[in-house]
């Protein structure tokens, strides 16, 4: 509640005044009540009153009423809010930390705030990179993180990497380095999957590292289960792409493919070359499927041997260039038997300029239909 209030300050008093003692940043020392009774006369040397609401448009006699209630400690919210900004943070970014974590207001600089900060600098982050790290994981200033970074910078090799990674999960941060991250990096390795592979998993995924290690090699053992060892090319795609589905998840696409008579070894074939189709829901699946073997009269084998094409989005890729091709076709503007596979992974443009820009004068529905299907609008098949 104390925060919320804190938050609507921020928005209902501005600061225009040059000569402001505290920003509106300040402001969130002002409302931290106590229910002890106000000090005496003798020990207000260690207060400060807040006359300076004054400057965030408040009128003297309010300010002075204001004053009267809220008080502030010399050397705590002043002085971070000043370190921070000294530092290289704008008034805006000091607003969004302070806002994500106010404990920082009461934080020592000389003993916690400036050790951390240096230690980051040391490390060779840069103000900007500094601000994005702790904007994402504040209590970085509170821990000593430096072997933590040290580590994930080593693997990741860059500062650019290391900043991916820790924006997509900002539990990479705080999760205990010994009993998570090492050992799974670890087993990781084991496997044989070099690092620079296991990079590239970290910044795709980071959220596997810091998983149990229990975990980790279950999913391992279920990956190699279904029929992907830990030697092939495609294992670690697998395994991120097992990690981010659930047991019950992989037993509906193993029961959809099935049920349109896929084979178990094509199913998990489908892991080895394409396991983006793992991803996918069982609707997804059996909607492509139905289209693709009804509507577009691909033969089984096709799409087993080509499981790629069941990545491509039904609504705005398979079924409106699907459709062009037929409609130039049956007018016969085209040579029968343009393969899905040449067709679908042409790139919007590619795809435009060989199918639709030659005819669009002539068949401007066809072109506006494809147009509206890209954009997710609906659209009406064009009549021969």
């Amino acid at each position: 509640m104390m925060f919320l209030l804190q938050k609507r300050l921020f928005c209902l008093f501005p600061c225009n005044n040059s000569s402001i003692y505290l920003s509106c940043y300040q402001l969130c020392g002002l409302f931290n009540f106590s229910t002890a009774t106000y000090e005496s006369s003798e020990h207000s040397s260690n207060f400060i009153v807040v006359n300076p609401l004054q400057s965030c448009e408040l009128s003297s006699e309010k300010a002075a009423k204001t004053a009267k209630y809220h008080t502030c400690r010399k050397n705590s919210s002043s002085l971070s809010i000043e370190f921070f900004k000294q530092n290289g943070w704008s008034d805006a970014q000091v607003m969004k930390l302070t806002q994500k974590a106010p404990n920082l207001l009461r934080a020592k600089v000389e003993t916690t705030l400036k050790p951390r900060m240096r230690s980051l600098q040391d490390m060779g982050f840069s103000v900007a990179e500094i601000v994005q790290l702790v904007s994402k994981c504040p209590t970085i200033l509170f821990q000593n993180v430096q072997p933590k970074l040290n580590f994930l910078k080593s693997l990741l090799g860059s500062n650019e990497r290391l900043l991916k990674a820790c924006s997509r999960n900002r539990f990479l941060l705080t999760s205990s380095l010994a009993r998570k991250i090492e050992p799974n990096i670890s087993l990781l390795r084991e496997c044989g999957i070099s690092d620079e592979c296991i990079a590239r998993m970290v910044v795709l995924n980071s959220g596997f590292v810091v998983r149990k290690n229990k975990f980790i090699k279950e999913v391992m053992e279920h990956v190699e289960e279904l029929g992907v060892p830990h030697d092939c090319g495609m294992f670690p795609h697998a395994l991120l792409t097992v990690l981010n589905s659930s047991r019950s998840k992989c037993d509906a696409t193993f029961a959809t493919l099935k049920s349109f008579g896929w084979s178990q070894p094509d199913i998990v074939a489908i892991l080895r070359k394409n396991p983006c189709v793992w991803r996918l829901s069982k609707k997804n699946i059996s909607d492509k499927m139905t289209f693709l073997t009804k509507e577009a009269g691909c033969e089984l084998q096709y799409i087993i041997r080509n499981p790629g094409i069941l990545a491509y989005s039904l609504e705005k890729r398979l079924r409106p260039r699907h459709e062009v091709i037929n409609f130039l076709e049956q007018n016969k503007l085209l040579d029968k038997g343009h393969r899905l596979l040449y067709v679908m992974p042409l790139t919007e443009q590619k795809f435009m300029n060989q199918f639709l820009f030659p005819y669009k004068e002539k068949f401007t529905s066809l072109y506006n239909s494809y147009v509206a299907a890209v954009q997710g609008k609906h659209h009406v098949v064009p009549e021969n």
